[in-house]
């Protein structure tokens, strides 16, 4: 599911910070491939994800100025790389599948 559905509702501005916030993401996911945070099941899953990440950031992090379509189309990019790696990891390392329940204040 594309995280912008209607890149003529958003202004260049807008559309091209996403991108930059979403890249940002990307480097931060691109380091659980690179030192996850359980015991590697399928170390060649995690290099694919790696890959995957790298491609990601070099397309969206492109010289030159782009429309608004094409900035929608990197943000959606940059997202699905994200989600796709998250689930890579998890799947291929023995890394909790949910996260921890935070401890409540008394």
């Amino acid at each position: 599911m594309p995280l912008v559905f209607d890149p003529d509702r958003y202004s260049e501005r807008s559309l091209a910070e996403l991108v930059r916030s979403l890249r940002q993401d990307l480097v931060e996911v691109e380091e659980l491939t690179a030192h996850p945070h359980g015991r590697v099941l399928d170390p060649a899953s995690l290099e694919t994800a790696r890959d995957l990440v790298q491609s990601a950031l070099a397309v969206t992090g492109r010289a030159g100025t782009r429309s608004r379509a094409e900035l929608a189309a990197d943000a959606n990019l940059a997202y699905a790389t994200m989600l796709a790696v998250i689930d890579l990891v998890k799947s291929h390392t023995e890394v909790p599948r949910v996260p921890r329940a935070r401890k409540s204040s008394a």
